[in-house]
């Protein structure tokens, strides 16, 4: 084994410092905005937890910049509070990936007890510091799931905490050596000043503990300035009063504690928020199946489904996971059924006269004519069938032209485009080429900025597509860009299904979501690629059918140009060369 070492700033302050200014550089308000997309119910909650995570990220930019540790706050570290399935992992692994963040899980209830069964605490750090090792600078969002199993009852029915040894220094953020535990490794440095440590837990009875420092209190001071006597708060309530001090009552020692800066309480979900989640939110369950179907079929739920299925999880005490245990099996039923049975195009889940829940099929015309003829924007802005550039015109499907692909690959034959696309650098440049077609003329300024964004979106989810048969070429991505253009449902493409789907239909957030278990689906081509997609749907409408028109057209002029098709072979050559020479920033690289 390797030796792999992750140590402090020294050799690569530079791209440490880059990296956590391209963070920060993003506005806090984006930033939540952004989460709520996928999180629903906990607006308070994201909003704390990224002030938290970027008042961390500034310390850890002043120590990238020479400041001294003694001259800034303690190092960066909060612990999130809530019941089961309150939504405290999938908190964090949306606000780790929005940000950019490495993320490391580790599993705090497998390191517990005398004599260390299971991993270590230094064993995973060991992860954090291979992680940190292989990335680009980034820091690494340490989460400590499940911390309250720190914490194990004695036989005399107290508590005691064993391993609050073994994170202090971590804590303090300091560099740790970390002594090999196998054959074959070796001693690992770890910056401790890099990572952000996230500890999250349920704490099933420290309501008790709060009702008690409430009470020795007096009265408690609710969130409107009136008094209200502790027994009368329910259990959310007093979560929210929870403070460092209930955590050493809790059982973890002071030293251990005292090194929080915050403890965030995340609320259960109400019957409203899961309702939410079921069906009426941009991420619904309702939706994601729907994607997965594909074109020219649909999964409805109906408002009384919905409802009980929420009240069902609510009551269940599982939250958004007891969602999928139910939809699970009425999602398997109609994707086979779907898919097997052309006579059926819609799937409608409701509620039977018996009050149980269960499927109906039928054939929506409405929901068949959302498969569309493959369009392209006209220079009004009015949409016209495809074929202006001398190809056949034909329905779109759920893959690309074939004849695109083949027509734009053969103008820039010779090219070396396979080489110019090979590093995330290059990728880049070559978005910045195509976007700044010189024959272009653009209404909005913004469009260039959308056609870059565009484009290297494509070319990055091309390059980290597990998909063998999806070779990375020119024609490839002017295929995909057709799809940017072409609606399905409630102004959905088949170009956000390629990004957003699931893994089964080849969308990198599937990737993303893979990845939490098997670092092998995921990279930072994948974390930028689908970065630089929702920066692109940002924009406005009509300044994106100006930047995917944009995108797309140089290319598909050279094939039927042999002069634009020299320009084009030209700049894809240049930028191969300067990607291999002079590397990224070069000056002959930038317009």
């Amino acid at each position: 084994m390797s030796d792999v070492r992750a140590s402090g700033f020294g050799t690569d302050a530079g791209g440490s410092v880059e990296a956590i200014e391209r963070m920060l550089a993003r506005p806090r308000d984006e930033v939540v905005r952004e989460c709520k997309r996928y999180v629903v119910g906990q607006d308070s909650v994201l909003e704390e937890v990224v002030g938290l995570t970027y008042s961390c990220l500034q310390r850890m930019e002043m120590r990238a910049r020479g400041v001294d540790d003694l001259d800034l706050p303690r190092a960066c570290a909060f612990m999130l509070s809530g019941s089961t399935a309150s939504g405290k992992s999938f908190i964090m692994k949306v606000v780790a990936k929005v940000m950019g963040l490495e993320l490391v899980s580790i599993d705090c209830s497998g390191i517990t007890g005398a004599g260390w069964v299971g991993d270590s605490v230094s064993s995973e750090l060991r992860r954090v510091a291979g992680v940190m090792g292989r990335g680009d600078g980034r820091p690494v969002l340490a989460f400590w799931d499940e911390a309250d199993k720190l914490v194990r009852k004695t036989r005399e029915g107290g508590r005691s905490f064993d391993s609050q040894g073994n994170f202090l220094k971590l804590l303090d953020g300091g560099s740790l050596e970390l002594a090999p535990e196998a054959q074959g490794q070796h001693e690992v440095t770890l910056d401790a000043g890099r990572v952000l440590n996230v500890f999250a837990g349920a704490f099933m009875g420290i309501e008790d503990i709060v009702r008690k420092r409430l009470l020795s209190g007096g009265l408690a001071v609710a969130g409107d300035g009136s008094k209200v006597a502790p027994g009368l708060l329910t259990p959310d309530e007093l979560r929210s009063r929870m403070n460092l001090q209930d955590l050493v009552s809790w059982g973890f020692m002071p030293e251990f504690v005292g090194r929080f800066g915050a403890v965030v309480c995340v609320p259960s979900l109400s019957c409203e928020s899961l309702r939410r989640i079921v069906k009426g939110s941009e991420r619904s369950l309702e939706r994601r199946v729907s994607n997965l179907l594909g074109a020219g079929r649909d999964f409805r739920i109906t408002d009384d489904a919905a409802e009980k299925i929420a009240h069902e999880a609510h009551a269940s005490g599982l939250g958004a996971r007891r969602i999928d245990q139910i939809a699970n099996h009425f999602e398997a039923e109609a994707t086979v059924r779907l898919h097997a049975d052309p006579d059926v195009n819609r799937a409608t889940l409701g509620v039977g006269d018996d009050g149980k829940l269960c499927l109906a099929f039928d054939f929506d015309d409405d929901v068949a004519g959302e498969v569309p003829v493959e369009v392209a924007a006209s220079d009004d802005g009015e949409a016209e069938p495809a074929g202006a550039d001398g190809l056949p015109e034909e329905a779109s499907r759920f893959e690309p032209n074939e004849r695109l692909i083949s027509a734009v690959d053969g103008a820039v034959a010779g090219a070396r485009w396979d080489e110019a696309a090979a590093t995330p650098e290059g990728r880049e440049l070559l978005a910045r080429r195509l976007a700044h077609y010189r024959r272009w003329r653009v209404r909005d300024a913004r469009s260039v900025t959308g056609a870059e964004l565009l484009l290297e979106a494509v070319i990055g989810y091309l390059a980290v597509n597990r998909d063998p048969d999806m070779r990375q070429t020119l024609g490839n991505v002017c295929a995909l860009l057709r799809f940017a253009g072409i609606h399905m449902r409630d102004g959905w493409t088949y170009l956000d299904t390629f990004f957003f789907g699931r893994v089964e239909v080849c969308g990198l957030r599937g990737l993303e979501e893979r990845a939490c278990s098997d670092p092998a689906y995921c990279s930072c081509d994948a974390v930028r690629a689908l970065s630089c997609y929702r920066r692109y749907l940002e924009l406005p409408q009509e300044v994106r059918a100006e930047a995917a028109k944009l995108a797309e057209a140089r290319a598909e002029d050279a094939a039927g140009s042999e002069r634009e098709a020299a320009w084009l072979r030209a700049d894809i050559n240049a930028v191969a060369d300067a990607v291999d020479k002079e590397g990224f920033g070069g000056a002959p690289l930038i317009f």
